[in-house]
């Protein structure tokens, strides 16, 4: 199963790689120019943790934002 987080439900998503050339108009130039666009994967902040789920012991993946906010039922070991 791939990695997701256990509270949020927060995976790593698909975005665009976008290469340019040249210089900005504000700098100077006549403005940048899209050269290549790439698919590249994104990837959540996720963290392996042990928690207690109503009185369950699991190992499960959270994300960063959801160990500063855990829900009142889970309980880090």
């Amino acid at each position: 199963m791939a990695k997701t987080c256990f509270v949020t439900g927060k995976s790593s998503h698909v975005v665009n790689s976008v290469t340019r050339r040249g210089k900005a108009k504000k700098d100077g130039g006549v403005g940048r120019k899209t050269t290549g666009i790439s698919k590249r994967r994104q990837y959540a902040n996720l963290h392996k943790r042990w928690v207690l789920v109503n009185g369950e012991r699991k190992h499960v993946w959270l994300s960063a934002r959801a160990l500063k906010r855990l829900p009142e039922h889970i309980t880090l070991l």
